[in-house]
């Protein structure tokens, strides 16, 4: 469901009084017939008590016009409705004790919808760090509520020196494993005076753990010696992850230095044993050393799992430094039934072809 359905299907649950014109709330007169809203469990309340819907107390009318200001910005009757709540003596402080206590029942939609309407009158930063608490909550049961809250970090950002906007996009941005955005979004947290709490230094210290890595992973083809100077001190935090040891190893390889990568390819293996890149990654290394044996048997357990024509084609020339030409041929066949196109397949039956 999207955020538009959602909030009509909240609009839908209110019921709608008519108010004839000349009627008056405090000192507003109402101009025009109107229809004021009321959440339909207050009404349900009133009839079990069998209370005469005309004894209707105005802040039950106050809670329904917050809420729908919340439900939906362009109502019909929304500015006559936000003038009214002006006349009405401590509206904003009677709505919050209603938001504390949905809260407290753990009905944080209704809070949220009835916060957001709040916010449509009392425009600050304390009404901005609680309905932030409560969307973020929100969008990690509904991401739904993902939409919503970067709307209100956009709305939030135009308050000057108001640094929270920031850390919820940090939060958003790295749920979405856009790590490097995310902290960017901390450090305008930071510049813009946020408090460096417990939580917010472990998440920056972890977008920069996270965010090096990806740069590193970047440099591994292109300049490995550059990526291990990132590598390497990442181990410290990253030891239990098998990954950072096999982009370590390919590193190494790519340095020639293939008795490192093998070393830190067994630091992977020890803490996962099936990662197929692994795996292919001993058989290159053992192919470079020109250990055929040794790489066959990791390259035909790849290729179990994979079917990979490049990992099947590295079996054919390992099976011909061996001399085994049968067992080449075969998989030069199986190769050929993967891609018969492929330009490894092509150059291998060229040389099958001058051979006989």
């Amino acid at each position: 469901m999207d955020s538009k359905t959602y909030f009509s299907e909240k609009l839908a649950a209110l019921l709608f009084l008519e108010i004839k014109k000349n009627s008056k709330i405090n000192d507003f007169v109402i101009l025009n017939d109107i229809y004021f809203p009321v959440r339909t469990n207050e009404i349900i309340q009133k009839v079990k008590k069998k209370e005469d819907f005309k004894n209707i107390p105005v802040n039950l009318f106050i809670e329904g016009m917050f809420y729908v200001l919340g439900a939906d910005e362009k109502f019909k009757y929304n500015e006559e409705y936000k003038k009214i709540i002006n006349t009405v003596p401590n509206s904003t402080g009677f709505i919050k004790s209603v938001v504390f206590k949905e809260i407290k029942d753990e009905n944080y939609e209704e809070a949220y919808i009835i916060l957001k309407g709040l916010l449509v009158i009392e425009e600050n930063t304390d009404n901005y760090d609680k309905i932030f608490l409560l969307v973020d909550k929100l969008r990690l049961n509904n991401i739904m509520f993902k939409e919503e809250e970067l709307k209100l970090i956009e709305k939030a950002k135009t308050i000057t020196n108001y640094s929270n906007p920031y850390l919820y996009e940090a939060l958003v941005l790295n749920s979405e494993n856009k790590h490097d955005l995310a902290l960017m979004a901390l450090r305008n947290y930071t510049m813009n005076g946020g408090e460096q709490t417990l939580d917010v230094v472990e998440l920056k210290n972890s977008l920069e753990t996270i965010t090096g890595f990806e740069k590193a992973k970047e440099l591994v083809q292109t300049d490995p010696k550059e990526a291990l100077k990132i590598l390497i001190p990442l181990i410290d935090q990253l030891g239990d992850r098998p990954d950072i040891y096999y982009h370590c190893a390919v590193c190494y390889r790519n340095l020639q230095n293939y008795e490192k990568a093998i070393y830190y390819l067994n630091e992977a293996v020890a803490i996962d044993k099936d990662l197929i890149e692994v795996i292919n990654e001993f058989g290159i290394n053992y192919a470079c050393l020109e250990n055929y044996e040794m790489a066959i048997q990791y390259f035909r357990k790849a290729f179990e799992v994979t079917k990979s024509i490049e990992i099947c084609t590295n079996l054919v020339m390992c099976y011909l430094n061996v001399k085994n030409v049968e067992q080449a041929r075969i998989h030069l066949d199986i190769a050929k039934k993967i891609d018969a196109k492929d330009e490894i397949v092509i150059d291998l039956e060229k040389l099958f072809a001058e051979s006989k």
